[in-house]
C-alpha cells in the first residue's frame, strides 16, 4: 500500500509499504477519504513515527478474529482506542477516555494511507444513504462542538463561535441545528467570516473592534460562547464578551495559559468556563439523524477534495487560512 510519510518541517513522502493485517478484535479499512487538521501542525513540523491521520471514512475490506463487522461495511473511524470501562467512557466521554489504548493517527497509524488497521470497538457505522464525505465530517467538525452543545443543554438562546476555522464552522452548523435563535462568529480571517455568514452566522472580524460589534448585536453578551480559535487573546476576549450567566465551552486546543480572575470573571456574574474534548462514539448515529432529518449539512464545509500525492499542497492552503476542510483521498475517488 502507500502511505504518507511526515519528515518534519513541512516535508511529506508518499511511499510504499507491507499491507497491514488485522489482528484479534481489528478491521482492515480501505480508505476512502480522511481530512486534515489543526492539530495536525505538530507532526506537520516535527514528524511523526506513525502515520497521520484521524479524521477516517471507509469500507471495511477484512475482519481479524474475534471481529464481527461485516466486510463491506461502510463507516467511520473514532480516534480515540478507548477504554470503555473508567469514570469518563461510563459517563459518555469516551473521547476524554482515561485509560486510552492509543490516539489513532498520533500514536497508532492513522488515515493518510491506502488501508488501516482499527479495533472494531472504534468503527462507526454509517447509514447506507449517507456519503463517506459525510461519515468525516461527522468527526471532529460536527462530532466535537455537538458534544460541547450536548453538554450545555443549549436551546434557542443567542450564542457567539469564536473562531471560524472548520470546527468553528462547525459549530455554526450545529447550533443552527439545535435551534440557537442568534449565532455570531468572530475571526480575523475574512475568507473565514463570509463563510460563516454563508452558514448562517452574524460575521464580526476579529480584533479591537470585535466587542463593540458584539455589543451592538448581543448588548448584555452572547449566553453561550463556542471558543474554537485556540487563541489566548481570542479566549480571554470571549469570556469578557459572555454575559452575566452564560457559558463559554472551550473547543480550541492553546498552548500558552489563559489568565482568569476568580472573582471577576467567574464569581461576580456565575459564569461558567467548561471545557470540551472530542465526542462519545454512541453520538455518532445521533449526528447521522441530523443530516437524514436535513437539519445538517456537514459537506458544505469541505472546499478542497486532494489525492494523497498532494498532501504537502494540501496542508500549504490549509495553513494558509483560505480553506474550508481539506480531505484527502489515498485511494483516488474523490467526489
Amino acid at each position: 500500500m502507500r502511505r504518507a510519510v511526515f519528515h518534519g518541517a513541512g516535508r511529506v513522502t508518499i511511499e510504499e509499504a507491507p499491507d497491514p493485517q488485522p489482528g484479534f478484535g481489528e478491521l482492515l479499512v480501505r480508505v476512502h477519504a480522511c481530512a486534515m487538521c489543526g492539530s495536525d501542525r505538530g507532526l506537520w513540523e516535527n514528524g511523526a513515527a506513525t502515520t497521520p491521520g484521524h479524521e477516517t471514512a471507509g469500507v471495511v475490506e477484512a475482519v481479524g478474529p474475534g471481529a464481527s463487522v461485516p466486510v463491506g461495511a461502510f463507516g467511520a473511524v473514532f480516534l480515540v482506542a478507548y477504554c470503555g470501562e473508567c469514570r469518563m467512557c461510563a459517563r459518555g466521554s469516551r473521547g476524554a477516555c482515561l485509560h486510552k489504548e492509543a490516539m489513532l493517527g498520533f500514536n497508532r497509524d492513522g488515515g493518510f494511507a491506502e488501508l488501516v488497521t482499527v479495533p472494531e470497538r472504534c468503527f462507526m457505522s454509517l447509514d447506507p444513504t449517507l456519503e463517506l464525505d459525510d461519515a468525516v465530517m461527522l468527526l471532529d467538525v460536527v462530532g466535537t462542538p455537538m458534544h460541547a452543545l450536548r453538554r450545555l443543554d443549549l436551546g434557542a438562546e443567542s450564542a457567539l463561535v469564536m473562531g471560524a476555522g472548520p470546527v468553528g464552522l462547525g459549530a455554526v452548523l450545529a447550533l443552527r441545528a439545535v435551534g440557537a435563535k442568534q449565532v455570531l462568529a468572530v475571526d480575523v480571517s475574512q475568507y473565514r467570516l463570509d463563510f460563516a455568514a454563508q452558514l448562517g452566522a452574524t460575521p464580526i472580524l476579529g480584533g479591537d473592534g470585535a466587542p463593540a460589534a458584539v455589543r451592538a448585536e448581543l448588548p448584555e453578551g452572547p449566553v453561550f460562547v463556542i471558543e474554537a480559535s485556540g487563541s489566548p487573546a481570542g479566549q480571554r476576549q470571549a469570556l469578557d464578551l459572555l454575559a452575566p450567566g452564560g457559558t463559554m465551552v472551550t473547543l480550541g486546543h492553546s498552548r500558552a495559559p489563559l489568565e482568569v480572575w476568580t472573582s471577576r470573571d467567574l464569581i461576580a456574574e456565575e459564569r461558567t468556563i467548561l471545557g470540551s474534548e472530542y465526542f462519545d462514539n454512541r453520538e455518532f448515529a445521533d449526528n447521522q439523524r441530523l443530516i437524514l432529518e436535513g437539519r445538517l449539512a456537514p459537506s458544505q464545509i469541505v472546499t478542497h477534495r486532494l489525492p494523497l500525492e498532494s498532501i504537502e499542497e494540501g496542508y500549504e492552503l490549509f495553513w494558509s487560512g483560505r480553506s474550508g476542510k481539506v480531505l484527502l483521498y489515498p485511494n483516488g475517488g474523490a467526489q
